[in-house]
């Protein structure tokens, strides 16, 4: 029912007019922080404030120019002032490109934080979870959907504040009072909900959805399906529990968190969770020492513990029986899952409180879209610097340290992959590979080659 494609790659030509570029307005661009289908992400500098940001390089359309979603997603997205939503700094059009910066997002994704099979220590997922949740009632008390909430769409700050970052799929499914339908199949296969595949649905039902994906994610360090359908065996396992699973690895899940997500999970979105729900549940009115009115209070602490978790885990056995997504595409019309490779990249450790000045493009995003139009009740943040990157890199590298010779080195790698220790899935689409079944692949790697007899040792580090 559901075909797997390959999304177009950026052209040829396009690639170099957004790789060669040094200098865009103020800004000094850097290096290339993502090369997805529709644009490339880099680092810039401005050049009088030294402030960084990620820009968002996207090639203009020969025939049409700037699009009307593309529209669309610059005038959501320049709307929106929230300390968990990555910040629109400013946009500029230049005849071959639009040039989009936003928040430089310093800590990476969260998903790089999450452990496979594991997940991150309850109190960590209970702060990004509020987190999480405050931005999402932000937007949809703005009557914007988001359409696409994932890990790699949710980024970590210098502070390791997250921000939900890459309003392309966002849209309006409430305005002056009234709500509409949304009909478009679109999002992320394991974090959709079941109704966006099948029918019209409410844009906020289905974000609580996602939030819910999210947080089982944390949880247990793995999604539950690889798409909400009857071609998904996991999932024809939860419809067929009634509301109350018990196999592995839902059995792992115990407590009032157990209760928020099957909660945000009714397959029925009649009777899901609202975020109204959320608020009010137990779990998410438990205290947490992390954290203090919505913001991190401590995170040098926040670093270590994402660090000791990722230690522990780093020295586990592999796991060769789990429920890996076999595809983590996007959800476009026709009701095809298609790959998405942008990369959106947002969030910046160094703090501009100024409101960025409008540029020609800024001008005419204003006066567009005006039956979508948002009104601005809350100022920029103030944000404060912190150490959270001194203990906690966005730069994780695996690598290994052997005093062998590189024949022998190779070998024993080889010896290894050859015997299939771990469960893995050929992604033959994909330009980019999925993270967690790449830590599943190194930690096995890890644990055989350390037991077995040379002196090679591997490390996993961030």
């Amino acid at each position: 029912m559901y075909k797997h494609l390959s999304a177009p790659t950026l052209p040829e030509a396009s690639q170099t007019v957004v790789t060669k570029a040094e200098q865009i307005g103020d800004y000094e661009l850097g290096e290339t922080l993502g090369v997805g289908a529709y644009a490339v992400v880099r680092l810039a500098t401005h050049k009088r404030t030294d402030v960084k940001a990620a820009v968002k390089i996207i090639p203009k359309d020969p025939k049409e120019g700037i699009t009307k979603p593309m529209m669309k997603e610059l005038t959501i997205h320049r709307s929106m002032k929230h300390p968990n939503i990555s910040r629109f700094l400013e946009s500029k059009e230049e005849p071959e490109c639009i040039y989009i910066f936003v928040e430089y997002a310093a800590a990476g994704e969260l998903f790089d934080k999450i452990e496979p099979d594991r997940g991150i220590q309850e109190d960590v997922a209970h702060l990004y979870f509020l987190q999480l949740i405050a931005g999402v009632r932000y937007l949809h008390s703005k009557g914007i959907s988001h359409r696409d909430l994932k890990p790699e769409n949710i980024l970590l700050d210098s502070s390791g504040t997250l921000k939900i970052s890459d309003f392309g799929f966002a849209t309006v499914f409430k305005y002056g009072g009234r709500t509409r339908p949304l009909a478009t199949p679109c999002g992320s296969a394991p974090y959709v909900a079941p109704e966006v595949l099948e029918e019209e649905y409410s844009g906020d039902a289905v974000d609580v959805w996602s939030c819910g994906i999210i947080l089982y994610v944390m949880m247990v360090g793995n999604t539950p399906w690889e798409l909400p359908s009857s071609d998904s065996e996991e999932f024809r396992l939860y419809e067929e529990s009634n509301g109350n699973p018990k196999h592995e690895p839902w059995d792992r899940i115990q407590g009032p968190v157990r209760s928020l997500i099957l909660g945000m999970l009714r397959i029925n979105a009649s009777k899901r969770y609202t975020v109204k729900h959320i608020i009010k549940s137990d779990w998410y009115r438990r205290p947490n020492a992390l954290m203090k009115d919505g913001l991190v209070n401590d995170p040098v602490q926040l670093a270590s513990m994402l660090m000791d978790n990722h230690n522990d885990a780093s020295t586990c056995s592999p796991v060769v029986a789990y429920s890996q997504p076999l595809n983590t595409g996007r959800v476009e019309q026709s009701q095809n899952v298609v790959f998405d490779m942008r990369n959106y990249a947002s969030s910046q450790p160094a703090r501009n409180n100024e409101r960025a000045s409008d540029s020609s493009l800024g001008a005419r995003i204003a006066i567009s879209w005006q039956d979508e139009a948002l009104e601005l009740s809350q100022p920029a943040t103030q944000f404060t610097e912190a150490t959270f990157l001194e203990v906690f890199s966005s730069e994780r590298l695996t690598r290994f340290f052997s005093h062998s010779d590189p024949d022998t080195i190779i070998d024993a790698i080889a010896d290894v992959m050859v015997t299939n220790l771990v469960a893995h899935t050929v992604h033959a689409n994909l330009q980019k590979g999925d993270p967690l079944e790449w830590k599943r692949m190194f930690k096995a790697l890890v644990s055989t080659l350390q037991d077995a007899e040379n002196p090679i040792h591997l490390q996993m580090n961030p």
